[in-house]
């Protein structure tokens, strides 16, 4: 009995020390940055918080930087990746814009009439520039390619 005991007891810790360990991290190679979750997956075609930031990751799980449009509006990425459009505070996720190029209204910039602000996402938005529709996107890194 004490044989098969120890026998257990050695299997259970060859198991234990047989696994594969994963520590979530960033990693990066000729095509871009992506997030390697603790579970060794990776976040794809959506938004995610990662730390205290939110970012967007193509279908192939890479971040994505510039102007991306989604189903819920356009979103603007940093060269880094981190989202910098507003946090919804009932939602605390980031909304999108009615359009590429559209900021969070301040009353800095004058008044929302003056400045044709739109209501969209529950925010109001004005024009900072514009940004074209895309026709395509570029396979490498993801990016709209103009009109």
């Amino acid at each position: 009995m004490r044989k098969v005991q120890l026998f257990l007891i050695a299997a259970l810790l060859a198991a234990a020390f047989s696994m594969t360990a994963y520590a979530a991290e960033w990693k990066n190679n000729d095509q871009g940055w992506w997030y390697e979750k603790d579970d060794g997956s990776y976040p794809a075609n959506k938004l995610e918080k990662v730390g205290e930031y939110w970012y967007y990751f193509n279908e192939a799980g890479y971040a994505q930087a510039g102007f991306v449009k989604l189903d819920t509006g356009w979103y603007y990425l940093q060269d880094n990746g981190v989202c910098q459009n507003p946090i919804d505070p009932a939602t605390q996720l980031p909304v999108g814009a009615p359009n590429g190029g559209w900021i969070v209204y301040d009353e800095f910039f004058g008044t929302k009439e003056e400045l044709g602000a739109v209501y969209y996402n529950n925010f109001y938005w004005i024009k900072f520039y514009d940004v074209q529709e895309p026709d395509s996107i570029n396979a490498n890194t993801g990016n709209f390619i103009g009109s």
